[in-house]
């Protein structure tokens, strides 16, 4: 918050909060780059093809669908064994993907369904490499995982893009009308409120613990104990407590 103009009958403040607009801008700019790839690269569905040539000979064709409709081939020639891949998170979960071996390298599956569902795939793959069967048919689907977390995206969004069109926050004190009026103007937001200044009891300064720092606000305290926000996002002790006093060597003059 930073003190703009000050005259003898007139002193403006005015508050940007560049922290909100900033950290809203980024989740924004990181989730909308995370929708994009879920929507147009990460697989929804496969669907693995396999005909037996010969007896020792097995061609494969795995398609991947995204959610969009695109699609990906690729040849997968002389499959070994299918097997299970677990994969264990530092915060302890655990997901499972099948994975196809053959001698040119291994293809994954689906890296979000559920274990017993990995486990049906990989024992229809691996019965059909060990038996006489001339085809196979087998599909996977990921598309709830996928929904539930283009919802949560979408959501962070929405939260995201709240903070960074938070309004811009203009406070000018007028002796020559007696009056104080503070105006908040985004994309979002743009309205005026008006109090005479001798509805105005004090002036506070509140403070909020965050992770790591401690950040503050002034607040207007009117008659009847109403506290209006100078600043409605905290921001930096320094600022805020030289405007408050500016504030109260202004009034008192």
């Amino acid at each position: 918050m930073k003190v703009v103009e000050e005259t003898r009958t007139r002193l403006q403040l005015k508050h940007r909060p560049l922290r909100y607009w900033f950290i809203g801008w980024c989740i924004f700019t990181v989730c909308l780059s995370f929708l994009i790839y879920c929507l147009f690269f990460e697989s929804a569905s496969v669907k693995i093809t396999c005909d037996r040539l010969s007896s020792s000979q097995i061609n494969c064709e795995l398609k991947r669908f995204t959610l969009l409709g695109s699609m990906e081939k690729m040849k997968i020639f002389d499959p070994q064994e299918a097997y299970i891949l677990t994969k264990t998170h530092s915060k302890g979960g655990k997901t499972y993907q099948v994975l196809i071996l053959t001698p040119f390298g291994d293809f994954p599956l689906l890296s979000h369904v559920s274990y017993q569902e990995n486990q049906k795939i990989t024992f229809k793959i691996n019965n059909f490499i060990n038996s006489g069967q001339t085809s196979l048919l087998v599909q996977q689907n990921q598309r709830d995982y996928l929904f539930f977390l283009i919802l949560f995206v979408l959501i962070m969004m929405a939260i995201s893009a709240f903070f960074a069109t938070s309004p811009v926050t203009t406070c000018i004190f007028y002796k020559s009308i007696d009056k104080v009026f503070i105006e908040r103007k985004s994309f979002r937001v743009n309205e005026v409120i008006e109090y005479p200044l001798e509805n105005i009891l004090r002036f506070d300064i509140q403070e909020k613990q965050f992770k790591y720092s401690k950040l503050y606000r002034a607040v207007i305290v009117l008659k009847f104990f109403k506290e209006i926000p100078i600043n409605p996002q905290y921001t930096d002790e320094r600022s805020v407590r030289y405007a408050v006093s500016r504030i109260h060597s202004f009034l008192r003059c």
